[in-house]
């Protein structure tokens, strides 16, 4: 062997120890210089990760601030066992503290399992007692709640776990409410576990803004309490309810309800139905308007039977010669009938279309229909008739309670609205309501001869069981057949009462519907109660957008009950006088004895042997309203020729024939 060999593996080991190291250094290089950004990127995501913040959504609340839907900040509880140091520390602190049963804590802390969500969500005194714990992972997740329970739920709409709207104001107002996400940047272990308290915001959270209604929480309290205890009473399958203010278009109490639960939406935006008679003060606006008719014209009544065409319309009472008044006041069909057929076809059909019947209102909410309304072109020779008494269309309640609105404030449409204001988190007013006018219906001059007629329909007509005493409610009831597949559906009838209140100077109108009462089903006998109940209870509350100065011009005197009860969880107690300086105390309005309308007494005129028309119009001359029972001439009357009665009260008529 050669003395050179070792040196020369020598050399070669060297080589080969040099071109290693080479290779080591170039990779060295190629990895920190030339592919270094890309890995440290790698890095960083495998180490780091972008997460959403998601902002504080906006409340909402109604008129007054009273909050209606909020969101609070709750907690969802991850465990990795294996890095629990202690874990029947932490199974007795699940247990004692996030009240988990003893099992559910056993297997939170299992270290077979690698890594357990808790189920639900859980308060801060659980986030508080569990925060810091090895292994213990506790986030932040915000829940929409509702401080009220579910008032108003079927306006307000519902938010899901993962802030998803569904339906109502929470929808339409979802881009102002849910504001605008925030990032941040986390830290995770080796494992790719998130490291606690490894968080950077590079993006705050915008929260969203606050919404205000129209709603006032205490009107729609007692709103929903009149309405369930009628449908309990009268065991109907549904029910809406809706009081808006007529000079504004404010909704100011909005229930909806179907069976047993609340409904699931408005139905009153939603759904519409054949409204029956309370379509009837409508048809004469059209035919005063035209000049087609006055209100003391003169109709006959076909005692309660005609025959128009093949078609039979039927009266509930047979009624001989009725005044127009008097025609709506007992709600005949007939006699409303035969005077429409003196309106065109297409003057009929644009004043229902000018009243808002077969278009959406435009409210505020997500979907809404606009009912339905044929053109003259489609209609049949019975469509004039049925149209006159509220068949072959169909309207939403909301829709109806806006044509009452028209009534009430001298002939204006107006367009609703259950959105008051949208305001910043630091209070201020983006966004503020206006009242908005869409038409003029009607002249004033024809709202002010309609409006004593309404007025008689609750004095002396269909609606008495709405009557609150000496203060005028002004309204017409309706009772209709349900139509289900296209067909009458037997036995099925909706009862409704629409009108305002006060008569004079209207300050609430109203409508309220009930689908399918049993036993009795006319609205002036379930309906119009609930009515009564209703603004009895709002006159009494402490608080309601009601103004009750001009409606009670001298305090009223105190019932010995002092309460009234609306049902057996809701009492209101009336104000006592001495609670506020120049309170007005508001009771049970039917506790009070009657009081002439004008402190002027007026000799009631003879009207003995006169036809029923005579007897009326001279009556209505003397400055008096008419009931009248029976046909023919006027037997006697009550109270009695030559008696004094109050200017505005009624005087009771009673006819035959022969007697």
């Amino acid at each position: 062997m050669s003395v050179n060999a070792p040196a020369g593996r020598r050399r070669v080991l060297l080589a080969g120890i040099l071109l290693v190291a080479l290779v080591v250094v170039g990779r060295a290089v190629q990895l920190q210089f030339v592919q270094g950004g890309n890995w440290q990127v790698r890095a960083e995501r495998q180490h780091g990760d972008t997460v959403t913040l998601h902002p504080a959504r906006g409340t909402i609340y109604d008129r007054n601030g009273v909050p209606l839907a909020g969101t609070r900040e709750l907690y969802r509880i991850s465990i990795a066992p294996h890095e629990i140091p202690n874990p029947d520390v932490v199974r007795l602190k699940l247990r004692d503290v996030a009240g988990l049963s003893p099992r559910d804590a056993r297997r939170a802390v299992d270290t077979s399992r690698k890594w357990v969500v808790l189920r639900g969500r859980f308060e801060s005194q659980v986030h508080d007692a569990l925060r810091g714990i090895p292994g213990v992972y506790v986030d932040a997740v915000p829940q929409r709640f509702y401080p009220r329970g579910a008032l108003a739920l079927e306006v307000l709409g519902a938010v899901s776990e993962d802030g998803t709207p569904s339906g109502g104001i929470e929808l339409e107002m979802d881009s102002v409410l849910r504001g605008k996400a925030g990032q941040a940047t986390v830290r995770r272990d080796s494992q790719g576990r998130l490291v606690p308290g490894a968080m950077m915001r590079t993006v705050q959270p915008v929260p969203g803004r606050d919404v205000y209604l129209t709603i006032d929480a205490g009107l729609q309290e007692i709103a929903e309490a009149a309405l369930e205890q009628s449908m309990t009473t009268t065991q109907a399958v549904g029910g809406e309810l809706l009081l808006a203010d007529p000079q504004t278009g404010e909704i100011l109490a909005a229930v909806s309800r179907k069976g047993n639960l609340r409904s699931g939406s408005w139905r009153a935006v939603t759904e519409p139905y054949e409204p029956g008679s309370t379509l009837k003060p409508f048809t004469i606006a059209a035919l005063l308007t035209a000049n087609r008719a006055t209100m003391a014209d003169s109709v006959y009544a076909e005692e309660g039977v005609y025959m128009l065409g093949r078609r039979r319309l039927t009266d509930d009472h047979p009624y001989g010669w009725l005044t127009l008044a008097d025609a709506l006041r007992v709600s005949s069909n007939i006699g409303i009938a035969k005077v429409a057929a003196r309106l065109y076809p297409r003057e009929q059909y644009l004043n229902l279309r000018d009243f808002g019947f077969g278009s959406p209102t435009g409210v505020e909410y997500p979907s809404e229909s606009g009912g339905l309304l044929r053109k003259p072109e489609r209609w049949s020779a019975m469509s004039p008739a049925s149209l006159a008494i509220g068949y072959e269309i169909n309207v939403t309640p909301l829709q109806m309670a806006m044509a009452y609105g028209a009534l009430a404030n001298g002939g204006l449409l107006l367009e609703p609205h259950v959105i008051r204001e949208v305001r910043a988190r630091d209070g201020r007013v983006t966004h503020a309501m206006t009242p908005r006018a869409i038409r003029r219906v009607i002249a004033e001059d024809v709202a002010a001869k309609l409006r004593p007629a309404l007025v008689d329909v609750v004095a002396s007509g269909t609606a008495k069981e709405a009557s609150l005493g000496p203060y005028d409610v002004a309204g017409k009831t309706g009772t209709a057949r349900i139509v289900e597949n296209g067909r009458y559906k037997p036995g099925a009838h909706t009862a409704s009462f629409a009108g305002f209140f006060p008569a004079d100077e209207p300050q609430v109108v109203f409508l309220v519907k009930l689908d399918e009462p049993q036993g009795a089903y006319y609205g002036g006998l379930v309906a119009a109660p609930v009515i009564k109940v209703a603004l009895e209870a709002a006159l009494a509350a402490r608080n309601t957008p009601i103004d009750r100065t001009p409606i009670a011009q001298r305090p009223p005197e105190l019932p010995s009950t002092g309460a009234i009860r609306l049902a057996s969880s809701v009492t209101f107690a009336p104000r006592r006088q001495s609670e506020r300086p120049g309170a007005t105390a508001v009771v049970k309005l039917s506790d009070r004895k009657a009081a002439p309308a004008d402190s002027t007494a007026l000799a009631v005129p003879e009207t003995k042997g006169l036809a029923l028309r005579d007897a009326a119009r001279t009556l209505h001359a003397a400055g008096f309203r008419v009931s009248i029972e029976g046909t023919g001439d006027v037997l006697s009357t009550t109270p009695s020729a030559g008696e004094l009665l109050g200017r505005g009260r009624v005087v009771h008529v009673r006819a035959g024939r022969g007697e």
